[in-house]
């Protein structure tokens, strides 16, 4: 049954319900991959795929916008999987039900995957209709953006003719991007033994932090997890005998970490002492994270593990990890009032075997702000002894205010809204940085409705905003000669 079918714009909303059926997160896209080329040849469509399975489908051009120049319409049809602890959902193979909430269609205990599956949407409504007047369009559906963009990266330039792109991952209405950061990935990795010695395991676990978009909500402060548990950990060690079995902390690069967990080994008449301890510590984060972060909890409870504790030294060395290595708002732009120019993501701490990881995600427009950053996390991690690796990486873009693609879509807003939009760069990654490092001359823009809290539990995407969206979009699509 259809939970959308009563609610306008009624084809967005089918092919939204269609695609939430099918299971994509990132690294998991030839399902969807192979949707979209059976969409494209039910309908005599032209549809290329590649080896990672990024899609185009090109369809003419219709109506009195047929003699227009052409336009590539791009979003990424991954999403992030993210759930609460109480969930079941497994999405590599159970679909998302959305449900509406209001003024809102949501998913309370998944992501919802309206960031991009809005943009997916709008394309296939698009391509779908007869009746919409557009010229001929690319339209391009890439893969795996959410772990680094690397659908874009392997993107065959020579697929795309147009010279004007619109992508649709943008969410707030009214608000036109037209700049992103660029990113960089490193790695910190320390080398342990571990002790065959008995032990009493306790889980000590942080919880209940909102977490949120590393690029859109860094800006807001919010917890990190991972930092917190270094805290709590140093605490306890400062005070008592404390042995580190097991970390694990965070689920993605681009996702602020929501929880964290280790493994400890401690004496049992410490017990009472370190739960009070912790107490403390949780009366301390809540008072310097009033109004940021509500809902923190820090747990201890009883544990078992076959897994060994690593000696007191090494312990020490993970803890003084946690609490040196860089996170969060590194430095504000000083030509864009409240932007966040340069920041990192201390994304995922683990335990693996014999080695403790941590992985980062930094992000700027300026390369040698993103070089510098990972050069200081490089010292620190030599002083500690440590291995330090970069990883991935992928350009800004650099914003053009003077486009022409700009001012003729904001006129045609003004006319459509009767309003003026607001023109910005952001701090999170788009794949416009990559796409436009590889085609030379292409003009982009980004565009949206309202999606809120993205890449967490309880993402959103607002009904009446993507009416009106849907009005504007239709416009562009006519009028943008």
């Amino acid at each position: 049954m259809r939970v959308l079918s009563k609610i306008e714009p009624g084809d967005i909303w089918f092919w939204f319900e269609e695609i939430s059926r099918i299971p994509r997160p990132s690294g998991s896209e030839k399902e969807i991959a192979d949707f979209l080329v059976d969409f494209a040849g039910k309908r005599n469509l032209p549809v290329k795929r590649d080896d990672v399975n990024n899609v185009l489908i090109t369809s003419p051009g219709r109506g009195n916008a047929v003699s227009h120049p052409s336009i590539v319409l791009q979003a990424h049809v991954d999403i992030v999987p993210e759930k609460t602890d109480d969930s079941s959902h497994n999405f590599t193979c159970d679909p998302i039900v959305p449900e509406i909430d209001g003024d809102w269609v949501t998913s309370k205990k998944t992501t919802l995957g309206a960031d991009n599956g809005i943009g997916v949407a709008l394309m296939l409504a698009v391509l779908d209709s007869e009746d919409i007047p557009h010229p001929f369009l690319e339209c391009l559906f890439t893969t795996d953006e959410e772990r680094g963009l690397t659908g874009a990266a392997h993107l065959d330039s020579e697929w795309i003719t147009s010279k004007r792109l619109i992508n649709l991952d943008s969410e707030d209405e009214g608000v036109f991007t037209i700049g992103c950061a660029g990113g960089l990935d490193f790695t910190v990795s320390m080398n342990f033994e571990r002790m065959d010695i008995p032990a009493e395991y306790y889980r000590l676990e942080i919880t209940g932090l909102k977490g949120g978009h590393s690029g859109m909500e860094i800006s807001k402060n919010r917890g990190s997890a991972i930092r917190y548990l270094g805290r709590v950990l140093h605490k306890i060690c400062s005070h008592h005998n404390c042995l580190i079995a097991d970390i694990e902390g965070g689920s993605k690069r681009n996702a602020i970490p929501r929880t964290a967990v280790a493994l400890i080994s401690i004496q049992k008449q410490s017990v009472n002492a370190v739960r009070e301890l912790i107490q403390r510590v949780s009366i301390e984060l809540e008072r310097e994270f009033e109004g940021i972060e509500e809902g923190i909890e820090i747990t201890l409870h009883t544990a078992s593990t076959d897994k060994k504790p690593v000696s007191q030294e090494n312990s020490i060395r993970i803890i003084n990890l946690l609490l040196s290595m860089p996170h969060g708002v590194e430095k504000m732009s000083g030509v864009v009032p409240g932007l966040v120019e340069t920041s990192v993501n201390m994304a995922i701490a683990s335990m693996k075997e014999d080695v403790f990881i941590l992985e980062f995600a930094a992000r700027s427009p300026v390369d040698s702000a993103k070089q510098a950053l990972a050069a200081r996390a490089a010292a620190i991690a030599e002083l500690a002894g440590c291995d330090f690796r970069t990883g991935s990486a992928y350009p800004g873009w650099i914003p053009d205010s003077n486009s022409a693609l700009l001012r003729k879509i904001v006129n045609i807003y003004r006319e459509v809204t009767g309003n003026e939009p607001v023109i910005e760069t952001i701090h999170a990654g788009l794949e416009c940085g990559i796409i436009g490092d590889r085609i030379a001359g292409m003009e982009m823009i980004s565009l949206g409705p309202d999606i809120r809290d993205v890449h967490i539990p309880g993402e959103k995407v607002s009904i009446s905003s993507l009416q009106r969206f849907w009005i504007f979009f239709k416009s562009i699509l006519e009028f943008l000669n």
